[in-house]
């Protein structure tokens, strides 16, 4: 699955001269990131080494991110809760750190609304994931929390459209 620039890096992805050819190669890497430059160059009717270079270029500023996704549903071991924190202020940088170095959370981003962090845990047990909560609201950083657990994933598709 390939990510491309989400909306607070637009401004940013826009720096960096991305062109119509740019997004046409990133929706085909969006609908299969494992997709041959061959097939895109021959779809888009340019040659392969103009798509190998678009990518490695895309890649190298960031622009875009080629990934697996896993469908953590399907998975018989592992489930996903989503969690909503609302943090001190004073301490929002050092939380949103804590929380990206921590392996078993696999998604942190800043947002707005009521909460001002949204991540999703992905955990083993009811155990872990209480454990996991108690030591969130322990934290005098955190001042409410607010958790959904996923039942059945039924899409898991995340194809960010850039505009041009």
């Amino acid at each position: 699955m390939t990510h491309a620039a989400n909306n607070g890096d637009l401004a940013e992805a826009q720096n960096h001269n991305i062109d119509q050819l740019d997004l046409q190669i990133i929706e085909y890497l969006q609908m299969d990131g494992r997709i041959s430059y061959s097939l895109i160059a021959r779809e888009l009717e340019v040659p392969e080494a103009t798509v190998r270079y678009r990518v490695k270029r895309l890649l190298d500023d960031e622009i875009i991110k080629i990934s697996a996704f896993i469908n953590a549903g399907k998975l018989k071991y592992e489930n996903v809760a989503y969690i909503e924190l609302d943090v001190h202020p004073s301490f929002f940088e050092a939380t949103l750190e804590l929380l990206v170095s921590m392996d078993k959370v696999s998604y942190v981003a800043s947002v707005t609304g009521e909460y001002n962090v949204m991540m999703e845990y992905v955990y083993n047990d009811n155990n872990d994931l209480l454990n996991f909560l108690n030591s969130m609201k322990a934290r005098n950083d955190v001042i409410r929390i607010h958790t959904r657990t996923i039942l059945k994933i039924h899409k898991a598709q995340y194809p960010a459209r850039v505009k041009p």
